[in-house]
């Protein structure tokens, strides 16, 4: 709770109050115009009521999705730029600094591979109100896919990797898995998958219950040709011999087998998860069923292995990131038991109000449907948009901060519209007053006692 006496030119916006209902999870869009070599976003801020602009120099290039803006320079200079409401400004990192260099935007991650062969991703977390960025390879002629979350590489060599970032480690994950020469990859629905020129097929899945990679190499036949979707890994080999795999979360593990030898074996597809071919003896087809194996003659059955991170604590900012694992599905929902839908695979997501909601995350094929649950709990246990953390005053004075609370204050920072900390100190009482010369702006107060903080405007 915050007071503010009548005297003071003061607005305060709590993060308590700002929903952020967007498709994607967290973010709001931003319109992108640009001169020459310059751009300039714009976006609707709702706790301002009022479009937000900022200039951004030094532009070859840029992409546009799901809020994030990516820019590159000519000298290689990457940027990712996002528009941040519980600060009320946009939010800019660069990353890398290196010529000749390609960006891919998708899904909320910015990924770059350079003309040396640097890999690189980053991803802003909206918990820290930061840009958190990785370097995952410097191997020569590394290419590099960017899809669903996860980065993938492979070199000149044959090395391939990949990475994703993980929120509740708030660390970027990175592993390698294959070193022959030749290696071709695919990354879809989460699952990086490769074939070497020798035949060697093998793929890697991120297991956030685990936080760990858990990769496997399935066949070595010669000529083998790789075909990946809906989580399903299928390939066929010259001489005609032909499998699959899939990961099994509750045995983290994946599970293959080999289906048909025969030479007559075309190659096959997979539809909805389900392998199909045809051989001499009519179509074909294997499904992955429910208890984890594969039947011949069955379709796959779509599942789902749901991990809600909840990222913070009861106060505002409350962010959790939705994760799952999927097989057979294509499409997805995340209902997230505050009114909100989004309906990309992985996401974001802030609610505004304390409280426990329950989140009903549905996996979609083209014939059925699958619904795995997940919970956060922001403290309470009702969603009546009352605040239920220690109550605060809080008013400004001329160039005075100053605070009183119910119990001693502890530790407090106050950050300006850019998110650096202007202010950090340790108040063994229950009051305090903060010596700061504040411009007129936009700043966040954060207490670390209980992770509480709140942004206020100064306008003279």
């Amino acid at each position: 709770m915050i007071r503010i006496p009548a005297l003071f030119i003061l607005v305060l916006s709590f993060h308590s109050t700002t929903a952020q209902f967007y498709n994607w999870g967290w973010g709001p869009p931003i319109s992108v115009t640009q001169v020459g070599a310059n751009i300039t976003c714009t976006v609707f801020d709702p706790v301002l009521n009022a479009s937000r602009t900022e200039s951004f120099s030094s532009v070859a290039d840029w992409s546009h999705s799901d809020g994030v803006v990516a820019t590159v320079s000519n000298g290689g200079v990457v940027r990712g730029i996002v528009y941040d409401i519980a600060l009320g400004a946009f939010q800019e990192g660069s990353f890398n600094f290196v010529s000749g260099t390609t960006v891919v935007n998708s899904a909320g991650v910015v990924a770059w591979v350079s003309g040396s062969g640097r890999v690189g991703g980053a991803v802003y977390n909206p918990f820290l109100h930061q840009w958190r960025e990785g370097l995952f390879s410097t191997n020569p002629g590394n290419q590099m896919q960017n899809r669903d979350g996860v980065v993938s590489w492979v070199s000149e060599a044959g090395t391939v990797g990949a990475a994703v970032y993980d929120p509740e480690l708030n660390d970027w994950r990175s592993d390698q898995f294959s070193s022959n020469s030749g290696n071709v990859v695919q990354n879809r629905d989460g699952v990086v998958a490769w074939v070497s020129a020798a035949g060697s097929v093998g793929a890697a899945v991120y297991d956030p219950s685990l936080h760990d990679w858990r990769d496997e190499q399935f066949s070595s036949n010669n000529g083998n040709q790789l075909v990946l979707g809906q989580g399903v890994v299928a390939w066929r080999s010259t001489a005609g011999s032909l499998g699959a795999a899939a990961y099994d979360w509750t045995s983290n593990s994946w599970v293959d087998q080999q289906f048909s030898s025969s030479a007559s074996n075309t190659m096959p597809t997979i539809s909805d998860g389900t392998v199909l071919w045809s051989n001499s003896g009519g179509p074909q087809k294997y499904g992955f069923t429910s208890a984890h194996d594969w039947q011949n003659g069955v379709n796959t059955t779509v599942q789902c292995e749901y991990h809600v991170q909840q990222i913070s604590g009861v106060s505002a900012p409350r962010v959790a990131y939705l994760w799952c694992l999927t097989i057979g599905a294509s499409t997805y929902s995340h209902q997230c038991g505050d009114g909100h839908e989004i309906t990309r695979r992985w996401a974001w997501k802030s609610y505004a109000d304390p409280g426990s909601y329950t989140v009903q995350f549905n996996a979609f094929s083209s014939v059925s449907n699958t619904q795995c649950n997940g919970e956060v709990s922001f403290g309470g246990t009702t969603v009546d948009g009352t605040d239920r953390s220690d109550p605060f005053t809080f008013v400004v004075q001329g160039s005075d901060i100053r605070l009183s609370s119910d119990r001693m204050l502890g530790e407090l920072w106050v950050l300006d519209a850019k998110g650096a900390i202007i202010h950090r100190g340790i108040h063994a009482s229950n009051t305090a007053t903060i010596a700061l010369d504040l411009m007129d702006g936009v700043y966040v107060l954060r207490r670390a006692l209980d992770a509480s903080s709140v942004r206020f405007m100064i306008a003279r």
